[in-house]
C-alpha cells in the first residue's frame, strides 16, 4: 500500500483537485474532506468539494463550500471516508473514467476502487487525514484541527464507542494543542438540537422492537415521523447510540424509510461482527457498525434483518 508521505508529495504537485464526500454525509466524511480542502489550499494547490447530497445544517460551523456539479477539468480526484464508488451518488461515473483518482478510507470494506488506494481500520478517516497532514509536512492550523477534530469526535460517538484507540486519543490531544474546540464541538454535535429532533426521537424510541430475547433492538423511521414532527433524515443522526446504552441488547439497528419499499438500514453491535451482516445485503463499514440498504414490505425487512442477526448472536 502507498504511503500518506507519498500520497501527500503527489498532491502537492496537482493543478486542480476534486474532492468528493459521499452521500449522506456525516461529521468524519465532512472533517475530512474540508481539512484535506484547506490543507490543500495553504499549499496554493486548486481545489473543490463536492457532494451529491445537501449537507446536514448542524455541520455549518465546520464545512467547506460543497458542489453538486462538475463544470470543469480536473488534474486529479480523491475520494474521503467513502468505502465503495457507489457512495459517490452521481459522480461515481465520472471518478471511475478519470485516470488519476485516490481512495482514503478506513471502513474495512473498502473496496479500492481507486487508481490509488490508502484504507487504514481507524476509528475516523479524520485519523488517516491528520497523517497524511503530519507525514507530508503540511500545516495544521487552527480551523483544520478544529475540521479534524469534529470527524474524530462524531465517529467515536464522543469517545465512547469500542473503536476509540492510544492513537485516536493521540490524535485527538494533538489537534487540541492546535487549537481545536472539544467544548464546542460536542456541545455542537450531541448536545444542542432543534425541537423537531427532540419530538422525532421520543416518538421513534416509544416504538422500539425488542426481539432475540431482546439481545436485538430495532428503532423504525418511517416519512410519516419525519413528516409529521417537521423534521428532516438528518436529524435522526445518532438515534441509533440510544439502542446500544439499553442493558442486554447485542445489536442496535436503525430502519428509516427513504421511499416504497426501500429502507436505509444501520447497525450497531457491542461485539458482533456487524460488517458481515451488512455485507449479507450488499453494505458494510466496521466490524461494530455497518449499514446498508434493503427493499422489500417493511415486515419483510424487519424478518429477513432479525434471521441474519440471529445466525450472528451467540447462544
Amino acid at each position: 500500500m502507498i504511503s500518506l508521505t507519498e500520497i501527500a508529495k503527489q498532491l502537492k504537485k496537482e493543478k486542480n483537485v476534486a474532492i468528493f464526500c459521499h452521500v449522506r454525509p456525516d461529521g468524519d466524511c465532512i472533517g475530512s474532506s474540508s481539512a484535506l480542502s484547506l490543507a490543500l489550499t495553504s499549499l496554493g494547490v486548486k481545489n473543490q468539494l463536492f457532494c451529491d447530497d445537501v449537507i446536514p445544517e448542524k455541520f455549518a460551523s465546520v464545512k467547506g463550500k460543497y458542489s453538486r456539479e462538475i463544470k470543469e477539468e480536473y488534474s486529479c480526484m480523491v475520494s474521503v471516508d467513502c468505502a465503495d464508488i457507489y457512495r459517490l451518488g452521481s459522480f461515481a461515473e465520472v471518478f471511475t473514467k478519470h485516470k488519476n483518482t485516490f481512495n482514503i478510507d478506513h471502513h474495512i470494506s473498502n473496496t479500492r476502487y481507486a487508481k490509488v488506494n490508502f484504507v487504514k481500520d481507524t476509528a475516523s478517516n479524520c485519523e488517516n487525514i491528520y497523517a497524511l497532514l503530519t507525514d507530508g509536512e503540511i500545516e495544521i492550523t487552527k480551523e483544520i484541527a478544529n475540521y479534524l477534530l469534529t470527524g474524530i469526535v462524531t465517529d467515536t460517538g464522543n469517545f465512547k464507542h469500542k473503536n476509540v484507540t492510544p492513537s485516536t486519543l493521540f490524535t485527538a490531544s494533538k489537534l487540541l494543542e492546535k487549537g481545536a474546540d472539544l467544548n464546542k464541538i460536542v456541545y455542537d454535535m450531541f448536545v444542542n438540537q432543534p425541537k423537531r429532533r427532540a419530538t422525532l426521537f421520543s416518538s421513534v424510541m416509544n416504538n422500539i422492537r425488542f426481539m432475540l430475547e431482546n439481545k436485538l433492538a430495532i428503532a423504525t423511521i418511517t416519512l410519516k415521523d419525519i413528516e409529521t414532527n417537521g423534521a428532516k433524515p438528518e436529524d435522526t443522526e445518532g438515534f441509533i447510540d440510544f439502542l446500544m446504552t439499553i442493558e442486554g441488547v447485542e445489536v442496535g439497528i436503525t430502519i428509516m424509510e427513504m421511499k416504497q419499499n426501500l429502507y436505509k438500514i444501520s447497525l450497531r453491535s457491542k461485539g458482533v461482527n456487524v460488517n458481515e451482516i451488512a455485507g449479507v445485503y450488499g453494505g458494510g463499514g466496521h466490524v461494530l457498525a455497518s449499514g446498508c440498504q434493503i427493499n422489500g414490505e417493511y415486515e419483510e425487512v424487519v424478518d429477513k434483518l432479525r434471521y441474519t442477526v440471529s445466525q450472528y448472536i451467540p447462544e
